[in-house]
């Protein structure tokens, strides 16, 4: 978090009364900022956060952030860092506003019990290796990251080692240098956590402290996975984006099929469709929905979903969101929508999709968001790119318990 946004939230959060963090790592790990408010008060503070933000757009009445029942143990993926503390390998998260620092996490309140059971054989496995953590400082060493996703449907995790390039590169099918080393690893692994159905190893040449491997090896298990959301059966992908918590963002899948207005004869589009849950919903209303999706892997598995669920009314293309829409008038498959649902990054909508939404014209926009601070800047633009449209709905939903983050939903009209 930005130091000026964590001084903000500091200062807010003194208007609450405080209790003891159920955590041992709280405060010294950068994971969470909110442990220490009881979960009505951090709804609390989030839905008067929100209401800051969304003032300048005219809406002076706060916005009540949807809680949970339970706020402990719901992400379905986490990243998880090496590094090296006191000349030992540790493995967990990086200390708050700390860029070097690694916590060596023994329990984590916001994932899975079995995804600490998987962190501690990951970290014992990686230590018998005698091969050290990647070190960012100098850009040596070799573990660097370990990423757990949860099946909400099957109960099993799949893991994904992340290292540098092996010093000792041989193909794995021959079962030397540092390949057999990580084969080991992830069969003592398998042994310890029975449920961990699958173990990939990523390579990351990157500099950058990102989590996404260069190169993807299936070392052992299915090179996919299924889960359920809402009425939809999904086979999913190590690094396919998914919301974090699936009760909440079912809410919101519900929600957007309840807000939109799109017959049977009439086309919607998702933008930025990632493996096309938004697009399945949408597809039990709309004559046609048109997927954008930048990632090769997404829009595969988005066009498996699709047929696993009947919907043969539901196309996609892959490439860059703001390109497709700059040459929309050479694509004769993007037919005039009545609805454009977004669901973009947390840096926001590009400046040639704003100007795609306006051009388009649909009757509504969707903008489902992370990050209210980009959600206002876009949708102020919009606005006043084209002041036919109104703010006829907007929701918010807890999606990151424990922490400040907001999942906001807003529907214009014209």
């Amino acid at each position: 978090m930005p130091r000026k946004a964590a001084n903000t939230l500091t200062l807010e959060k003194q208007a609450f009364a405080h209790v003891e963090p159920p955590c041992q790592h709280f405060g010294i790990c950068g994971g969470c900022t909110l442990q220490d408010l009881p979960y009505p008060a951090q709804l609390e503070l989030k839905t008067a956060l929100l209401a800051k933000s969304l003032t300048s757009l005219g809406i002076t009445t706060p916005v009540p952030v949807q809680g949970l029942d339970e706020p402990w143990r719901y992400r379905n993926k986490m990243e998880f860092t090496f590094g090296t503390w006191d000349g030992e390998l540790v493995l967990g998260l990086h200390a708050r506003g700390s860029f070097w620092k690694i916590v060596d996490v023994q329990d984590c309140h916001l994932v899975p019990a079995v995804f600490n059971e998987a962190l501690e054989a990951s970290r014992r496995c990686a230590r018998a290796t005698r091969l050290p953590a990647y070190n960012p400082h100098t850009h040596q060493g070799f573990f660097r990251y370990l990423t757990l996703r949860h099946s909400r449907l099957t109960n099993t995790v799949v893991a994904c080692l992340i290292t540098a390039p092996p010093a000792r590169p041989e193909p794995i099918a021959a079962g030397g240098g540092d390949e057999s080393i990580i084969r080991d690893l992830a069969a003592q692994m398998q042994a310890a956590v029975p449920s961990l159905a699958s173990v990939y190893w990523g390579v990351n040449r990157k500099l950058a402290d990102v989590a996404v491997p260069d190169e993807l090896t299936l070392i052992s298990g299915s090179a996919t996975f299924e889960e359920q959301i809402g009425p939809f059966r999904l086979s999913l992908h190590p690094f396919n984006f998914l919301q974090p918590h699936l009760l909440q963002a079912e809410r919101i899948y519900d929600t957007i099929r309840g807000v939109v207005r799109v017959g049977s004869g009439e086309v919607a589009w998702d933008l930025y469709c990632g493996v096309g849950v938004i697009s399945l919903y949408l597809g039990a209303l709309a004559g046609r929905v048109l997927g954008i999706e930048s990632d090769p892997h997404n829009i595969n598995l988005a066009r498996l979903n699709a047929e696993r669920a009947g919907l043969t009314h539901l196309e996609y293309r892959q490439g860059k969101v703001e390109e497709l829409l700059r040459d929309r008038n050479r694509s004769t498959w993007l037919h005039q929508p009545a609805v454009i649902v977004v669901d973009p990054p947390r840096s926001g909508l590009h400046k040639e999709v704003q100007r795609g939404l306006v051009a388009a014209f649909p009757r509504q926009i969707v903008y489902l968001s992370c990050n209210a601070q980009t959600l206002v800047a876009d949708l102020r633009q919009l606005l006043t790119m084209a002041p036919q449209y109104r703010l006829a709905h907007c929701s918010a939903y807890d999606m990151f318990p424990q922490t400040s983050h907001v999942e906001t939903l807003v529907v214009l009209e014209r």
